[in-house]
């Protein structure tokens, strides 16, 4: 096999992958080094609005399907509630961990139990701890009416791009943060792996969302994917499965994990059984 057979083989395979979503995992460690030392609120702040920066322009060289990209009035709608859902999430944090150091004094960051673990098991640990919750909620929104009138927001587009991966109901938004920090901050793991954790969560539900082509071949049975999520995103209830986001543990675990490589959902949108949103914010209707 020569040089020339071995090139041609790596640019298929590049074509063929979601390469943007891959370089985007692998700059997080560079970014969380460089800006040590930060308050956590904006190290996450600045590496949000960096990696929604870098897959909106990878939309726009690389994208799945033109029809998918963002128009104006769009990323008008999606960047307020990108700030409301921002503030929610602070404040969020904020009143959490209030709790937690005033109802379990030592819990949070605690020199104990789960602070002490490496950070090389204590981190897939955190992920998979954080994830768990927002899945479990996930899933009953999909089942509740009640709580099915605030995420049915997040599945109103009837397309996928980064932009509108932060379209969500600002109370979708404050259970998932508590779903995903209360744990955290009751075992104790220590601030920095909240910190690393909460990075490549926050990542990955952009990237799942983006609007590329490409594969991540194996990947997709250990991280969340745009090829995964898309499914969630059918109008058919019946495939709208894949409810994780940062991993997919928890769907092949309970049974709701769902890839079929190459292929994708004929219609995104809210379900066909949907009765008429007529609750939906006006920005936000059809």
């Amino acid at each position: 096999m020569n040089l020339r057979t071995l090139t041609q083989g790596a640019l298929r395979l590049l074509r063929a992958s979601n390469w943007p979503h891959l370089l985007l995992l692998a700059a997080l460690p560079a970014a969380a080094w460089a800006l040590r030392g930060w308050p956590h609120e904006q190290t996450l702040a600045v590496v949000g609005l960096a990696a929604l920066a870098w897959l909106m322009l990878a939309e726009r060289l690389w994208p799945l399907r033109s029809d998918w990209q963002a128009r104006q009035p769009e990323l008008a709608r999606d960047a307020a509630f990108l700030g409301l859902n921002a503030m929610v999430d602070s404040l969020s944090a904020f009143l959490l961990t209030a709790l937690v150091l005033r109802w379990a004094p030592g819990q949070a960051d605690s020199p104990g139990g789960l602070a002490t673990l490496p950070a090389v098991l204590a981190l897939p640990l955190a992920i998979a701890i954080g994830e768990l919750g927002p899945f479990a909620l996930h899933r009953w929104a999909h089942r509740s009416e009640g709580l099915w009138r605030f995420h049915a927001l997040h599945h109103q587009p009837a397309k996928l791009n980064a932009a509108n991966a932060v379209l969500a109901h600002p109370l979708n938004a404050a259970w998932n943060q508590a779903a995903r920090l209360l744990p955290w901050l009751l075992l104790g793991f220590s601030a920095e792996v909240m910190l690393w954790a909460a990075l490549f969560m926050q990542v990955q539900g952009l990237a799942v969302h983006a609007n590329l082509r490409g594969s991540l071949g194996p990947l997709n049975w250990l991280i969340g994917s745009a090829e995964l999520h898309r499914w969630h995103h059918s109008v058919l209830e019946a495939e709208a499965h894949n409810y994780g986001t940062a991993i997919p543990l928890w769907d092949q675990l309970f049974g709701s994990y769902v890839y079929r490589p190459g292929q994708l959902p004929a219609r995104l949108g809210l379900f066909a059984s949907t009765a008429p949103q007529t609750w939906l914010p006006v920005c936000c209707r059809g």
